[in-house]
């Protein structure tokens, strides 16, 4: 079988299971809760996946929902749940060329799978119209948690052998929480942010521990 074609059927076949386990939970209702409150019309998502549960849970609000994602076959189930076959692509969000400005560009539960989210978010802001919002999470680096889980990783003397990047193989991509306010400052963007202990009352095990950003564009 072609590696890339191993790849791309593995990846989808991946992600589509783990919305089924993720499910539309007390964390997932209370990002859609955050955007919502925005009062938008349009959104873009960054990674929508198969649309389910927060682009069905905005669209059920009467908004509209565009999004792209790396996994064609979610890309295909995206645009039957949210009956949107234009607005939803495959592909990279930097690839994006359109001119039309959102109200609210978001990407949850996918920030710590990008190398380079910054430039991820500097291309969300160019997306999103003045005054509109911005909406993401990221890991915390600054959290204990985090730091166990780097060095319970590094302690795999067959990842140091082979010379493996441990955040690359298992995407695992940290923010530091300094450094992320004081880029959302320097792009003139207001901000609030909580922990997801905050907003939920528990935290996931799996992914903690995540932080959301609510940040608005400034003229």
């Amino acid at each position: 079988m072609n590696e890339v074609k191993y790849f791309n059927e593995t990846y989808n076949k991946f992600w589509e299971n783990q919305t089924k386990k993720y499910g539309y939970a007390l964390y997932e209702q209370n990002l859609v809760r955050i955007i919502a409150q925005t009062k938008p019309k349009k959104v873009f998502e960054v990674g929508i996946g198969t649309g389910w549960p927060i682009g069905t849970a905005l669209k059920d609000k009467g908004i509209m929902v565009d999004g792209c994602d790396l996994a064609e076959s979610s890309v295909l189930l995206a645009r039957e749940e949210l009956g949107n076959e234009k607005g939803i692509w495959a592909g990279d969000v930097l690839s994006y060329t359109g001119n039309e400005q959102y109200d609210v560009v978001y990407c949850v539960r996918v920030s710590w799978y990008i190398p380079d989210f910054y430039t991820t978010l500097e291309k969300m802001i160019s997306m999103t119209k003045p005054e509109g919002y911005i909406v993401f999470d990221v890991m915390n680096e600054n959290s204990l948690c985090c730091l166990n889980i780097r060095m319970s990783l590094i302690k795999e003397r067959y990842f140091k052998f082979l010379g493996i990047d441990v955040d690359e193989i298992y995407g695992q991509h940290f923010i530091n929480m300094f450094k992320m306010k004081s880029f959302l400052k320097k792009n003139k963007l207001r901000f609030r942010c909580w922990g997801e202990k905050k907003i939920t009352g528990n935290s996931d095990k799996l992914n903690t521990p995540k932080v959301v950003f609510l940040c608005r564009r400034e003229k």
